[in-house]
C-alpha cells in the first residue's frame, strides 16, 4: 500500500513540475550501466533542484535523500520527507553539542544505507549556490561517506538553467515558505497549464572507486568543484517571464555579494587573537599561513565545514564566556566572539499586553509570609496582568504563571526527594519551575554553573541531591555535568502536560481563582521560618558555603527594599542575573511577582548589546546588577536605548566613578544607586536612596536592617567615623551554614546576635555606611593594616574594566618570609611604575607592591567579580 502511495505521489508530483520545468536528463544509460548501490552528488543552484531531480531519477533509483532538516518541518512539506524516507540532518546554524551529535548520525544513516545496497543522493555543498558556482570549501560529508562505503558508484549530478529562478540566490538572500508562496500564486495567475516553462539540463556521470580520488576531503572537494564548474566557471542566472502575458520580459540580476556581519576588530586584543588561532589550528591539524590568518578568511578557505566550525565556536565560548545565535564563518567572526562583539538577533517585540497600564495604582505591597503565598495572592488579584516575559516565553500573565507552576508542580511532586537542584538562566522557565517547585513542597537549590564540576559535586553532596532541574539547551550548550545526580529536562516535563490537564487548570484559574490558590496553599506548609530556598556563597575567598535562606529571611528583605526604592506600578524590571546570584533570586526575579511590576528576563548576562536593546524595545525603567555587568551595558548601548531607565542599582562591587560617568552619557535620565548586600542577609543590607545620592557610601540600613561597626581587637561597638567590623542582625538574616565546620558566623553583642560580615566599614555621622572591603583583604605587615582594595583603586581607575572584564586586581598572602602583595593586570605595567603611580597617589611605607603579574585574562565569577581565591593560588603556588 505503502508503495502504491509513493508511485502516486511521484506521478502527480512529476505532472505538475512539468508545467513549470522542461527538465533534459542526459547521462541516465551510461549511469546504468555501473553497479550499484549509487551515491548521488548533484550540485545545488535552487530549491527547485532538489523535487525535479527527485521525480526525474525516483523511479530509476528508488533513493534515500539526505534533507535539511528546517525545509520539512512544515505539515506542507514534511509528509513528502516521509514518504522518500529522507534521511534529515539539522540545520547547524548556532553552536550545539546536540546538533553536532544529530548530524554525525545523520551522515552514520547515509553510511548505513549505502552498505545495505540502497541508493542515496545528497548535495556535498550543503548550502545553496550564492554566486552561481559551486563552492564546497570544508565540506566533509562527501568525503567522510566515501571513506566509509569505498565500493559505492558516485553519480554526479550538474543541474543548469535554474539559476536565476525565484528560488535561487540569484536577486539575493531568500526564503523558501516565502519563495514558495510566491510560486504559488504566480502559478494560480497562469491557470496552472499556461506558465512559462523553465528550460533545465541536468547532465549525469558516473563514476566507480578506480576513477576518483582518494576519499581526503581536500581532495574530493577539488574534484567535485572542477566537475561541477567544468562547462562554465559560473553559470549566467536565466530568466524566465513569470506570467505568460503580463510582466516583463527581461530582468537586470544585481552583482553576486556574500554578505558578512561587520565588527569593530580594532577592538580584538593581540592575545585574543593568539587564542582563537591556536583553536582553529588544532582543529584542522595544521598552522594557519599568514593569508589565512586574517579576519576575511573563511572556514570554506581553511578546508573547515560547518561541523568544525561548530567545535570550535563551542570551544571559543566555553573559553571566552560570550556567545552568539549564529556560528561564525570568518576567522574575524571568531575572533569578534572571543571579544564579545557579535550583535546577537534583535530581541522580539514586546508581547501584547506588555505596555498595558495597570488596572489600579495602590502601593506596592507583598501580600503573604511565604514564597507561594505572597505569589498566589498577588496572581489571582491581577490574573490578566502580563507579569513577565523573555524572548522564548513571550508575555506571560498571572493566569499562564498559575497553571503552569501548578502542572510542573504535579511533576516535581514525584521526586522522591526533599532538595532539588535548579540549574537554569534568567528566564521565565526558571520562574515557574522554582514555583512549580514549591508548590510541590520541594526545597530548591540554587546551582552556580560556572563555578565548576567539583563545586558543584560538592554542592550536590551537601544537600543530597539526586535531581536537577535544567533544561536540554542549556546543557547542551554549557556541557555543563552535575555528578551523582539525574537531570529533569523542562523540554520533557512539558512533554508529559496533557492538553486537556492544563485546560482543566485553566479553566479552574480563571473562574475558581480563590478555590485554586486555597486548595494549592493547603499541600505545603505556611510556617514562614522553614528554608525557602539553599543559595551558596560566591566562593571569591573559599570554597562555597550552603546557605538557607528562609521565607522570612527573604520577604522581610524584599519589604525593606521596597520601601528604600520607592518603586510603584508603573516601573518595569530588566532581569538578567541568575536565580543563583542572590540579589537575581530576590530581586530581579522573585520580587516583581509578588508585587505586580512585570519583568523581562535576558539568559546571558554578557550579552551586552541585546540587554541594551532589550531595554529600548520593553522600555523597562529599572535595571539592577554587579558595575561590571552593568558597565558592559553602558560601552555597548547605543545612542537612546537606555533612556527608558529611571533607577540603575549596583552592588557586589565597589562601583567606580568611571561607571557613574558612563551612566551620564548612556542612561541619562537614569539615576545610578549604590548597594550592598550578602547572601546570608536575602542579600539586601543598605541602599542609596533615590533623589539623595550620598558618592562615597553604599546608603544607610534598609528598614528591616540594623547593622553596627565593632573594634577588631576588643570587639566593641565603635562610634561613628571609626572603622572596624561591619556586623548585621534583622529577620532578614540566616540562621547558620548548612554542614560547615569552620567558626560560626554570628557572635552575641548586648543581648543580641548579630552577623558578622568579614567587611570592614565606617558609619558616617548621617548613617549611611563606608564601605573598605573584606577582612581578608587586608594583610597587616609593620604593625599596619595594608588594604588591597585601596592598592587596588589607582590601578582601577587608570585602568577600568571593558567589556571583556575587568583589567587589574590586587591580591596578597603572608608568607613565613613575610608579605607578598601582587598586582595582576591584563596591562603592561612594570613594578617600578606601578609603585610610583601608589606614591603619586600618597600611599607609603608599607602601602606598595611586591611584584606585578601581567595575565591575558583576569579571572571572574560568574557575577562578573573578580576571582580573588584563584589569584591568591598563583601567588601561593608561585606562579
Amino acid at each position: 500500500m505503502l508503495w502504491a502511495i509513493r508511485w502516486a505521489t511521484w506521478a502527480a508530483m512529476r505532472a505538475m513540475l512539468a508545467l513549470r520545468y522542461k527538465v533534459k536528463v542526459v547521462g541516465t544509460g551510461a549511469v546504468l550501466k555501473r553497479p550499484g548501490p549509487y551515491l548521488i552528488m548533484p550540485n545545488h543552484p535552487a530549491y527547485t533542484d532538489p523535487p525535479n531531480l527527485l521525480v526525474r531519477m525516483w523511479a530509476l533509483f528508488k533513493s534515500r535523500p539526505l534533507l535539511l532538516e528546517s525545509n520539512f518541518k512544515s505539515p506542507l512539506f514534511a509528509p513528502i520527507a516521509w514518504l522518500l524516507r529522507g534521511i534529515k540532518m539539522p540545520d547547524i546554524v548556532k553552536a550545539s553539542a546536540e546538533d553536532r551529535q544529530r548530524a554525525e548520525a545523520a551522515v552514520g544513516e547515509v553510511i548505513a544505507s549505502l552498505r545495505a545496497g540502497e541508493n542515496v543522493i545528497l548535495w556535498p555543498s550543503g548550502r545553496l549556490s550564492r554566486d552561481g558556482a559551486e563552492h564546497l570549501g570544508g565540506a566533509r560529508t562527501a568525503a567522510d561517506v566515501l571513506a566509509a562505503v569505498p565500493n559505492v558508484t558516485v553519480v554526479l549530478a550538474r543541474t543548469r538553467g535554474l539559476w536565476g529562478s525565484m528560488f535561487s540566490w540569484a536577486d539575493g538572500e531568500l526564503s523558501l515558505m516565502s519563495a514558495f508562496a510566491r510560486g504559488l500564486g504566480l502559478w494560480a495567475a497562469n491557470l496552472f497549464v499556461l506558465a512559462p516553462r523553465r528550460h533545465v539540463t541536468v547532465t549525469l556521470e558516473a563514476f566507480t572507486p578506480d576513477q576518483r580520488p582518494e576519499p581526503k576531503r581536500e581532495l574530493i572537494n577539488k574534484w567535485l568543484e572542477a566537475w561541477y564548474n567544468a562547462d562554465v566557471p559560473r553559470e549566467e542566472p536565466t530568466f524566465v517571464p513569470r506570467h505568460f502575458l503580463f510582466g516583463p520580459r527581461t530582468h537586470k540580476y544585481p552583482p553576486p555579494v556574500t554578505a558578512a556581519p561587520e565588527f569593530d576588530l580594532s577592538k580584538v586584543k593581540p592575545e585574543t587573537k593568539s587564542a582563537v588561532t591556536q583553536f582553529i589550528e588544532e582543529k584542522i591539524k595544521r598552522p594557519l599561513a599568514p593569508d589565512e590568518n586574517t579576519a576575511e578568511a573563511t572556514f570554506n578557505q581553511l578546508g573547515m565545514d560547518s561541523l568544525d566550525a561548530m567545535d570550535v565556536a563551542l570551544t571559543v565560548e566555553q573559553r571566552f564566556g560570550f556567545s552568539s545565535d549564529a556560528v561564525p564563518t570568518t576567522v574575524g567572526g571568531l575572533w569578534a566572539l572571543a571579544e564579545g562583539l557579535t550583535q546577537n538577533a534583535p530581541p522580539k517585540p514586546p508581547p501584547a499586553g506588555w505596555f498595558d497600564p495597570p488596572a489600579d495604582y495602590a502601593p506596592l505591597a507583598i501580600l503573604g509570609d511565604t514564597i507561594s503565598a505572597a505569589f498566589l495572592n498577588q496572581a489571582v488579584a491581577r490574573r490578566t496582568q502580563v507579569i513577565a516575559a523573555d524572548d522564548l516565553a513571550g508575555g506571560v500573565t498571572y493566569e499562564k504563571f498559575i497553571v503552569g507552576a501548578w502542572a510542573m508542580s504535579d511533576r516535581f511532586r514525584a521526586i522522591d526527594a526533599p532538595n532539588v537542584g535548579l540549574m537554569l538562566p534568567a528566564a521565565v522557565a526558571c520562574d515557574l519551575a522554582f514555583l512549580g517547585l514549591h508548590l510541590a513542597g520541594k526545597l530548591p537549590v540554587m546551582l552556580n554553573w560556572t563555578t565548576g564540576p567539583n563545586n558543584l559535586a560538592h554542592a550536590a553532596k551537601l544537600m543530597n541531591l539526586t535531581h536537577v532541574v535544567t533544561s536540554k539547551a542549556f546543557v547542551d550548550r554549557t556541557h555543563v555535568q552535575v555528578p551523582g545526580t539525574q537531570f529533569v529536562f523542562l523540554e520533557d516535563v512539558r512533554a508529559t502536560l496533557g492538553k486537556l490537564g492544563l485546560l482543566r487548570r485553566l479553566l479552574s484559574t480563571r473562574y475558581f481563582g480563590n478555590w485554586v490558590k486555597a486548595s494549592l496553599l493547603k499541600r505545603i506548609s505556611d510556617d514562614p521560618n522553614r528554608p525557602a530556598v539553599i543559595l551558596f556563597t560566591s566562593g571569591s575567598e573559599k570554597a562555597p558555603k550552603a546557605v538557607p535562606l528562609t521565607h522570612r529571611n527573604i520577604i522581610s528583605d524584599q519589604r525593606g527594599c521596597l520601601d528604600a526604592l520607592q518603586v510603584d506600578r508603573k516601573n518595569s524590571v530588566l532581569g538578567f542575573l541568575p536565580m543563583f546570584h542572590s540579589f537575581g533570586l530576590t530581586i530581579t526575579s522573585l520580587l516583581p511577582l509578588f508585587v505586580g511590576v512585570r519583568v523581562v528576563h535576558h539568559p546571558d548576562p554578557t550579552d551586552s548589546g541585546a540587554l541594551a536593546r532589550k531595554v529600548a524595545a520593553y522600555k523597562t525603567t529599572l535595571a539592577a546588577g554587579t558595575p561590571t555587568f552593568m558597565s558592559y551595558i553602558f560601552d555597548r548601548a547605543k545612542p537612546g536605548e537606555l533612556d527608558s531607565l529611571r533607577t540603575i542599582v549596583v552592588g557586589a562591587e565597589k562601583a567606580s566613578p568611571a561607571l557613574f560617568e558612563k551612566a551620564k552619557q548612556a542612561a541619562p535620565h537614569a539615576e545610578v544607586l549604590e548597594g550592598y548586600g550578602i547572601t546570608e542577609c536575602a542579600p539586601v543590607v543598605s541602599v542609596t536612596r533615590p533623589g539623595r545620592p550620598h558618592r562615597g557610601t553604599i546608603g544607610p540600613p534598609i528598614a528591616c536592617v540594623e547593622i553596627c561597626v565593632t573594634d577588631l581587637e576588643t570587639k566593641a561597638v565603635l562610634p561613628q567615623g571609626q572603622m572596624g567590623m561591619l556586623h548585621v542582625a534583622g529577620p532578614n538574616v540566616f540562621g547558620g551554614y548548612i554542614g560547615h565546620d569552620g567558626p560560626p558566623p554570628f557572635e552575641e553583642i548586648n543581648g543580641k546576635r548579630w552577623y558578622i560580615t568579614g567587611d570592614l566599614a565606617v558609619i558616617d555621622e548621617t548613617g549611611e555606611v563606608v564601605f573598605h572591603g573584606r577582612l581578608k583583604r587586608f594583610l597587616k605587615a609593620g604593625g599596619e593594616m595594608i588594604s588591597l582594595p585601596a592598592l587596588e583603586e589607582p590601578f582601577a581607575k587608570k585602568y577600568p574594566p571593558t567589556d571583556q572584564g575587568p583589567r587589574v586586581a590586587v591580591e596578597g598572602v603572608e608568607t613565613p618570609d613575610g608579605r607578598r602583595i601582587v598586582l595582576f593586570t591584563t596591562e603592561p605595567l612594570a613594578l617600578r611604575d606601578a609603585n610610583s603611580l601608589l606614591q603619586s597617589e600618597g600611599h607609603r611605607g608599607v602601602m606598595r607592591l611586591d611584584d606585578v603579574k601581567q595575565l591575558e585574562k583576569l579571572p571572574v565569577l560568574g557575577t562578573g567579580k573578580t576571582d580573588y581565591k584563584v589569584l591568591r593560588a598563583m601567588i601561593t603556588e608561585g606562579k
